[in-house]
């Protein structure tokens, strides 16, 4: 099958904040009143909204007063603000170096470190996102941080991971989204994302029945609600792949005892699929052979021949025309049986 792209997830909103331009009490004593003046007229520009102004004056405080940490912050808010992330992130990170207690520095940087990897993140830049997101992991949280902030780095750690084919990394990140404490109630769609991609992660490593708890839990999650969620087509697709490629398994061995049973159970899955128009060819040649096991040859053929329309350009077309020869065989056969009865 095809991996078609995934949205990464739902994000809040970032916010940076200014903090008063007065100096620390250590380094106000020292500071001249050129300092004093230059402060406050970067003050004014920033109220003012004219952010390179700011820049230039904050510049200037700080060639004078290195030790500044409240400079160096507000100036890294005005980077970030301009799209400069690098330079912002080494701007919070020295303000915390002067003042490791800085609490609008520290937020600051883990806000941005998030941001530039989400940003990374879908320009497909998945190694130098989690250089950022791995950092963020490593600094302290603050009391005062948004809770989800936390659980939506491990999940887009987990995405990033997950589009590296390092799954063992991606299935530890979307856990430990997963587990954060009050995601559920707090963030259903976060949560649900995270369980959705565990199912995918165990899908790859070929641990159907795992993953199909993860996908059952995912829609479960949903159940009652008018709101769908975002990967319903993909979830019931891949619950349907799950039984089907478990029912292949028993079949190799010899075991048919079941095979109506299990091919009943897959049916519906793999029709909500379809009837979403999952893209993937699998989903119609499975539902295909599904209606075989289950002797019914016309919904055999018509799903062949959707399959055929649908996917014209497919390497596999004249093997699904070579099968459709042999469906009216059976679908011939299953009528002169009806017949005489």
């Amino acid at each position: 099958m095809k991996k078609s792209g995934f949205a990464i997830g739902v994000f809040f909103l970032v916010i940076f904040v200014f903090t008063a331009l007065a100096a620390p009490a250590a380094v106000e004593k020292k500071m001249s009143k050129k300092v004093e003046k230059l402060m406050a007229k970067a003050q004014e520009a920033i109220q003012q909204k004219q952010p390179d102004q700011a820049i230039d004056l904050l510049n200037q405080v700080l060639a004078l007063a290195p030790e500044s940490a409240v400079a160096h912050h507000n100036l890294g808010v005005l980077y970030f603000e301009k799209g400069m992330a690098d330079q912002a992130i080494g701007k919070f990170e020295e303000a915390l170096s002067l003042q490791n207690d800085y609490p609008n520095a520290l937020l600051a940087l883990r806000q941005a470190l998030f941001e530039t990897a989400r940003i990374a993140s879908g320009k497909q830049e998945y190694e130098k996102a989690n250089a950022y997101l791995l950092k963020l992991a490593g600094l302290p949280q603050p009391a005062t941080e948004n809770k989800n902030l936390l659980a939506s780095a491990q999940y887009l750690l987990g995405y990033n991971f997950f589009n590296l084919k390092q799954y063992p990394q991606a299935l530890d990140s979307f856990s430990k989204c997963q587990a954060s404490e009050g995601l559920e109630k707090g963030n259903l769609q976060l949560y649900a994302n995270a369980t959705y991609f565990l199912g995918m992660v165990t899908y790859v490593q070929d641990q159907y029945g795992v993953s199909n708890e993860h996908f059952l839990k995912y829609l479960a999650l949903y159940a009652g609600s008018e709101t769908q969620p975002e990967f319903f087509a993909h979830a019931n697709y891949f619950i349907g792949a799950n039984l089907f490629r478990q029912l292949e398994e028993k079949m190799t061995q010899g075991d048919v005892a079941h095979m109506i049973e299990a091919a009943e159970k897959i049916r519906p899955y793999l029709v909500t699929a379809v009837e979403m128009k999952f893209p993937s060819e699998d989903a119609y040649v499975m539902l295909g052979n599904c209606y075989v096991y289950l002797k019914d040859y016309d919904k055999a053929m018509a799903t062949y021949q959707q399959l055929c329309g649908l996917f014209p350009q497919s390497p596999q077309l004249k093997n699904y025309q070579a099968f459709m020869q042999e469906l009216l065989k059976m679908q011939q056969q299953a009528q002169k049986t009806n017949k005489k009865r």
